[in-house]
């Protein structure tokens, strides 16, 4: 069986590690981009299964919602997450219109990151 793909798109790089070493431990092979521009084009080089996409990026071209905006127009079946400081209804909202599947608050608990691993590992 194939290993299943994840991008984790976040501009600090401490969180991106941390996802990443989780995600490698359960068997996915990660890519993790700092800014809104280098996630598009990494997914359209490997084409993930899952993305876990930082929202706010002050420092990027474009915000998170705009990565997932682009990632679902190329592939609406991607799982995506997203993951920001701040619980924001309208942000949250705008998120599941675009397609995203789940949205967690940051510090993100390892509880929540364990049930995210297993949701992915199960999902087709």
């Amino acid at each position: 069986m194939e290993k299943k793909t994840v991008l984790i798109v976040d501009d600090e790089e401490n969180i991106c590690l941390l996802f990443k070493d989780i995600f490698e431990r359960e068997g996915f092979t990660v890519h993790t981009a700092a800014s809104g521009p280098e996630a598009v084009e990494l997914f359209k080089k490997f084409k993930p299964q899952a993305c876990i996409i930082d929202v706010h990026m002050p420092f990027s071209e474009f915000d998170g919602i705009e990565v997932l905006r682009r990632i679902k127009e190329i592939d609406k079946k991607t799982i995506c997450t997203m993951v920001t400081r701040v619980d924001d209804t309208e942000v949250m909202n705008n998120a599941a219109y675009l397609g995203a599947e789940e949205y967690l608050v940051k510090p993100v608990r390892l509880e929540m990151l364990q049930k995210l691993v297993e949701r992915l590992k199960t999902a087709e």
